[in-house]
């Protein structure tokens, strides 16, 4: 009968107790000692201890028999046994440690450092996934949804993942709200998605879980292209409602549009911008022979561009135009032979004290694009956008 007085103590409960006690402290002590619950390397042996005993005491005529034979033994001072403190204390770091890890990972990805980001990845993944796919899918990722904020909203319950060869990894899952800038519209969309972080090698890694991210890869580019070919739609519609109607150009509110979208572009995923504002006053020439100077610039202007570039006419005979993917020491020399070609195809119409004036700003590398500089150039021909 030592044997299941034993039990009994194991359980926390007094001798004699009835089936109820001993399934409630059964529960009890699997949620406080289960291997899967308490990263503790003594809690299995423990919870092996626990099993036993429940099996013993749950049968009715062997605690019949333990209460009639019971023996001497102290009841002890609490229910059940007293919980590790350290215990507590090791679950509390291992989940701070994890969100730390999922955090550092978001930040390297919203940075666009994807090959810093692969570094945080488990062990499993790294085995599947290389670094040059795992870049290249973010990249196509980021295309369709270039993330602007994340937020590690809650953990949810502590799980096992279990991998083909048998091993097993202690793992925490929390919520993440991933907040996308859309930037044919300019606004914002959220998303909340599941992350999982497991303890791998005494350390916390972010677990994905791909075989491989070639079909991913394939999947997102090919929405990216159906989603491209409706923004071109909308955006040509946009155009058209942005139109200044008298030249055939964007109007102030149309460029302002076309820029914010460029330098969003810029500062997401790096390039060069150049944003030029050339000023054309006639002489002595006036009515309508001004007004035929500015449709001739204004043909002058669109004829001279790429398809990327785009320009707008803000008004007092000021054209401004906004090149893609053009560098400052190419700028000026562009706009030079423009502004002599804008001479050379008004004719007569500049008249005697004609005056052609351009003014322009280039970015490119560490250099960001922002409405302030843009704002600069225009301020020399008193006009803001």
């Amino acid at each position: 009968m030592g044997n299941i007085l034993e039990h009994y103590r194991v359980l926390g409960i007094s001798v004699g107790a009835g089936l109820s006690d001993v399934k409630s402290s059964y529960k009890h002590l699997c949620r406080m000692y289960h291997p899967d619950l308490n990263d503790d390397p003594e809690s299995e042996e423990l919870m092996k201890k626990i099993n036993i005993a429940y099996t013993v005491l749950r049968d009715k005529l062997r605690r019949d028999a333990a209460f009639r034979e019971r023996q001497a033994y102290p009841r002890p001072m609490r229910r059940y046994p007293t919980p590790d403190p350290r215990s507590d204390m090791r679950k509390a770091n291992a989940e701070k440690e994890a969100k730390a890890v999922l955090e550092s990972y978001f930040e390297a990805i919203n940075a666009c450092d994807y090959s810093g980001a692969y570094s945080f990845l488990s062990l499993y993944d790294k085995r599947h996934i290389t670094r040059e796919s795992f870049v290249d899918w973010r990249k196509s990722v980021a295309r369709l949804y270039p993330m602007r904020d994340f937020k590690i909203t809650s953990g949810l319950p502590s799980v096992t993942v279990k991998f083909n060869d048998g091993k097993s990894c202690m793992a925490y899952k929390y919520r993440v709200i991933i907040t996308e800038e859309n930037i044919a519209d300019g606004c914002a969309q959220s998303g909340e998605v599941e992350k999982v972080a497991i303890h791998e090698n005494r350390m916390w890694r972010v677990f994905l879980g791909y075989q491989g991210v070639g079909e991913l890869t394939r999947g997102f580019e090919e929405r990216f292209e159906v989603r491209r070919k409706h923004d071109i739609a909308r955006r040509w519609n946009e155009y058209c409602t942005g139109l200044y109607q008298e030249y055939d150009m964007l109007s102030v509110e149309g460029m302002r549009k076309a820029a914010t979208r460029e330098i969003y572009r810029q500062k997401r995923f790096g390039g060069t911008l150049t944003f030029a504002a050339v000023s054309v006053k006639a002489g002595d020439t006036k009515g309508n022979g001004q007004d035929e100077l500015l449709r001739s610039t204004a043909r002058t202007i669109a004829g001279s561009l790429r398809e990327t570039d785009v320009p707008a006419y803000i008004g007092d005979g000021v054209f401004t135009i906004l090149f893609v993917e053009l560098q400052g020491r190419n700028a000026e020399g562009i706009l030079s032979r423009l502004s002599e070609k804008i001479r050379k195809n008004a004719g007569p119409l500049l008249g005697g004290k004609a005056a052609i004036v351009f003014e322009y700003e280039s970015w490119s590398g560490r250099s960001l694009a922002g409405m302030d500089v843009i704002n600069r150039v225009l301020r020399k021909f008193h006009k803001k956008m």
